[in-house]
C-alpha cells in the first residue's frame, strides 16, 4: 500500500533512503535520526507482484489500465518496458542505470518480465485485455523482419523505441530458452487446459475439468479443430465447428466428451467433468486421446 501511486493507481518497486539528520556517535560512527525518501522510476516487477495479490477483478484491470498508460508501455513497439527512464538517476542504483536507454535492463523490453506480467494478467481473469496483448507480445507473432532473428527462438531482450538507433528498435538479442520461456508454457497451459483442471470431488476422488481460454481464431479455419499435448502426451482436440471464444458472455460450451479408456473400451460423457477413475487414467497418462465438442 505504501508503494502506491494513489493518483496514477500503479506501484513503485524501488526507493532511495537518504539520510537527512544524524547524530554523530565518535569518530567512526554515526545514528541517522532522519531520512528522505525518494521514489525511482517505475519498474514492470511491482506491476507483476501486485497483480499477483490482488483477487479482485476491478482492481486488477484498473492496474492493467494505469499500466499501459504508463512510462512503461513502448506505443510504438506495443509492448512494456522493464524500467522507465533511469537516466536522471544516480548510479549508485546499480547495473541498470549504466545501460543505454532501451538496452538491456534499462528501459528496454525484459521478456522475461514481460511474459510474467502477460502471466498475471491471464491469471487474474482478464482475457479480453490478455488477448489485446497477445499477438503485440509474443514472439510468434514479431515480424521477422524487425525481430531480426527466427521468431521460433526467444531473446532475453528486445531493444525499445527508447534506443536512439530507430533501425533497432523491435529487434531481440542474446537468444535465451529459459526465463520467458519458463512463463510461456505456463501460459500456454492455461490457455489450453484452464488455471486448474484436476481437482478432488466430495468423496476426494479424482476428476479434471478443461476449461480452455482461447480466442475463436485460434481454432483451425477448415474444421474448428485446436489440439495440444496435455501432460505431454494425452491429444486433447477441441471440436468448436463455430470458432466461438471459450471465454465470456457468449462463450462456447462444452457438450460432450469422448475417449478411449486403458481397456480400449469407449467412453462417452455429456458433462464438463471427467469422473474417476478416468481422471487418474488420463494423469497416469493410460488414456491417448481425448476429443472435446463445445457447441
Amino acid at each position: 500500500a505504501k508503494a502506491k501511486d494513489a493518483k496514477a493507481n500503479i506501484y513503485y518497486a524501488y526507493f532511495i533512503n537518504e539520510v537527512a539528520e544524524y547524530n554523530l556517535l565518535n569518530a567512526n560512527f554515526v545514528k541517522p535520526t532522519k531520512f528522505i525518501q525518494k521514489k525511482l522510476p517505475l519498474f514492470l516487477e511491482s506491476q507483476v507482484h501486485a497483480l499477483r495479490l490482488t483477487d479482485n477483478p476491478e482492481k486488477a484491470k484498473a492496474l492493467y489500465r494505469a499500466t499501459r498508460a504508463s512510462a512503461l508501455y513502448d506505443k510504438k513497439l506495443k509492448m512494456y518496458k522493464v524500467t522507465a527512464s533511469l537516466k536522471n538517476m544516480p548510479e549508485e542504483i546499480g547495473r541498470c542505470r549504466i545501460f543505454t536507454p532501451g538496452w538491456l535492463e534499462h528501459e528496454s523490453i525484459w521478456l522475461h518480465m514481460e511474459y510474467k506480467y502477460l502471466l498475471e494478467i491471464l491469471k487474474s481473469g482478464l482475457y479480453t485485455e490478455f488477448y489485446e496483448e497477445f499477438r503485440n507480445v509474443l514472439i510468434p507473432f514479431q515480424k521477422p523482419e524487425r525481430y531480426g532473428r527466427s521468431i521460433l527462438e526467444n531473446s532475453s531482450f528486445i531493444v525499445s523505441s527508447a534506443f536512439p538507433d530507430k533501425g533497432l528498435h523491435g529487434n531481440g538479442f542474446v537468444a535465451r530458452l529459459s526465463g520467458s520461456t519458463a512463463e510461456f508454457v505456463n501460459i500456454w497451459l492455461i490457455m489450453n487446459a484452464g488455471p486448474q483442471p484436476f481437482l478432488l470431488n466430495k468423496n476426494n476422488e479424482l476428476n479434471l475439468q478443461f476449461k480452455p481460454i482461447l480466442k475463436g481464431w485460434l481454432f483451425n479455419k477448415k474444421d474448428g479443430l485446436y489440439s495440444f499435448n496435455f501432460l505431454g502426451k494425452v491429444r486433447v482436440t477441441y471440436h468448436n465447428p463455430k470458432r466461438k471464444d471459450t471465454f465470456g458472455k457468449n462463450a462456447a460450451r462444452l457438450c460432450k466428451i469422448i475417449f478411449n479408456d486403458k481397456g480400449g473400451n469407449p467412453i462417452e460423457l455429456a458433462c464438463e467433468t471427467i469422473p474417476h477413475p478416468y481422471a487418474q487414467q488420463i494423469r497416469s497418462r493410460q488414456i491417448s486421446k481425448i476429443d472435446i465438442y463445445l457447441s
